[in-house]
């Protein structure tokens, strides 16, 4: 029986199982035990609670620790462990029909507060942890790291540090997976600051960091933005003897192509194949997506063909990608057939991948296309969501049809997606171009009563478009407005106000302006610069002004 459950033959264990009645015999609890760790390597957890259940009355075998303890382990692994903690339970207050003869150890306690962690019973996870030092059994280095990753992984910071200072003062050694929970943590939080100093005590504790260790460290920088060190962390961690891994060399080539430094990305990817690490296609994917946004048309079509040499296969994520960037770089029909070409594939397209076609048509000028793939949306089972509405919504805008647009925004209230900020002042921009302002005014009003508030960017639109229609009184009312509510004017906004006082000829108020401007430190751009000294031409006494305007630091 223990034979056969080594390497699965679980039906030869059953029929070992039989032979052994048969003969007149009772099996042994070894046997028994390992038959049920094989069940549970099998994901046959029910079969192996079943077995549990029947060992003393149907097997006159009864479980003993070992054997509890590998059905446990069993519930856990697979997200079973409320399961777990209510045979726990069972076997604490007796109703277990041989719970009495089972003592619990610091194993069991360890293994269910590990599968609680993980199932997101962390406040279980804690109570079960006093419970078991209320009956002095004594927490080991894995109870320990798994209460603190726990922790971790539910945002409490300052419980796991806590818990990790009680650790050390009973005098249990942290080991690397501890280290490593912490670390990950901190990266998690972008604390790499905390995170060099954890590892430094790591090592002077003697504790050698892993590939997991230098990951978690090396995916802080990466999220920091701290390209150099990045680079250096990797490094260090091939000096000192640690293989990198395709994680390893995913963080670093997602570094450099954020950065910008293609260059450097392949010349790590062509490494990893060499030192026979096989890309995955996360690796794929940053490396595509880094091409795109560089135009490097010509290499992103050798890493499709990497794609199909590597084995791989492409998830949502490639399929956004390369729909954005082929639409980004002006390869609409390429975007498009690629897009049909998935389309009739197994995989599901998601409403991302929609939205990226979507975009590329309406900035294409296709927006028959555009709204033609915003039909088919409801058949796919998808449902449009406020980025489909809004690049919508911004393409009839540019194409000046300000009906539909304001029709696709009722539509999309009435489908119960909520405007942001964006959709409200693609909209207000739209009616001002219009020169329909008293619409894009009742459309600043109703963003302001749905909640949301509106900043610099909705400010500046309304304040340009009262300018361009004279409604000088009024933008200037928008523009006091705007400071109070904590959103103070950039250099569009001054613009705007300035370009509507040379309309109306007011060079006295333009100056005061300008003066305001310099107050701030701001700089004087060429467009308002321009505006100004046409509006002083227009001036018979222009030298009136000339000693009057302010002194701009230069741009």
């Amino acid at each position: 029986m223990k034979d056969y459950s080594k390497i699965g033959r679980t039906g030869y264990v059953f029929g070992v199982l039989g032979l052994v009645f048969k003969l007149g015999n009772t099996p042994h609890v070894i046997g028994l035990s390992c038959l049920m760790d094989a069940l549970c390597k099998q994901l046959r957890i029910n079969e192996a609670a079943l077995l549990f259940h029947r060992m003393k009355s149907d097997l006159c075998c009864p479980p003993n620790i070992v054997t509890y303890g590998t059905l446990l382990k069993g519930l856990c692994s697979t997200s079973n462990s409320r399961i777990a903690l209510n045979l726990h339970e069972q076997i604490l207050d007796g109703t277990c029909l041989f719970g009495h003869d089972l003592v619990l150890d610091v194993v069991c306690y360890s293994t269910l507060i590990d599968g609680l962690c993980k199932d997101g019973l962390v406040i279980r996870a804690k109570e079960l942890f006093l419970e078991m030092k209320s009956k002095s059994i004594t927490p080991n280095v894995v109870t320990y790291s798994s209460l603190i990753d726990g922790l971790c992984r539910e945002g409490k910071w300052d419980d796991a540090k806590a818990l990790f200072c009680d650790m050390l003062d009973q005098g249990h050694a942290p080991n690397v997976v501890t280290f490593n929970v912490l670390i990950n943590a901190l990266a998690k939080m972008r604390k790499a600051k905390e995170a060099k100093e954890l590892l430094s005590l790591m090592i002077q504790r003697g504790e050698m960091p892993d590939v997991w260790t230098y990951n978690s460290l090396m995916d802080c920088l990466y999220r920091a933005g701290n390209i150099e060190e990045l680079k250096e962390v990797f490094t260090s961690m091939e000096r000192k003897g640690i293989a990198a891994d395709v994680v390893s060399y995913n963080i670093l080539i997602k570094g450099y192509c954020k950065h910008g430094m293609i260059g450097k990305a392949s010349k790590i990817y062509r490494k990893m194949i060499q030192n026979g690490v096989k890309p995955d296609i996360f690796t794929l994917n940053a490396l595509l997506e880094g091409m795109l946004l560089k135009g490097r048309m010509t290499d992103v079509a050798q890493l499709r063909r990497d794609i199909v040499v590597h084995n791989l296969t492409p998830n949502s994520c490639t399929y956004n990608i390369l729909v954005d960037g082929l639409c980004k770089n002006g390869y609409i029909q390429e975007a498009l057939e690629l897009f049909e070409i998935i389309n009739v594939s197994k995989l599901k397209l998601n409403i991302s991948t929609y939205n990226c076609l979507i975009d590329g048509l309406s900035k294409a000028g296709r927006l028959e296309k555009a709204l033609e793939l915003f039909g088919r949306l409801s058949s796919e089972e998808l449902v449009a969501n406020v980025a489909t509405y809004t690049i919508l919504i911004s393409g009839l805008c540019k194409a000046g049809k300000i009906s539909e647009a304001n029709k696709m925004f009722v539509d999309m209230e009435k489908s119960g997606s909520t405007p942001n900020i964006v959709t409200y002042s693609i909209l207000i921009d739209g009616f001002c171009k219009a020169g329909e302002i008293s619409e894009a005014y009742r459309m600043f009003v109703d963003m302001e009563k749905s909640g949301t508030t509106p900043d610099i960017v909705a400010y500046s639109i309304l304040i340009d478009g009262l300018c361009k229609a004279g409604e000088m009184s009024e933008a200037c009312r928008m523009f006091v407005d705007m400071e109070k509510r904590g959103s103070p004017p950039n250099e569009y906004t001054f613009g705007a106000l300035i370009h509507g006082f040379c309309q109306i000829n007011d060079t006295q108020t333009v100056v005061q302006l300008l003066q305001v401007m310099t107050d701030r430190g701001m700089k004087l751009n060429e467009v308002i610069e321009d505006m100004v000294m046409t509006q002083l031409l227009k001036e018979d006494n222009c030298h009136k002004y000339l000693h009057l305007l302010p002194t701009f630091p230069p741009r």
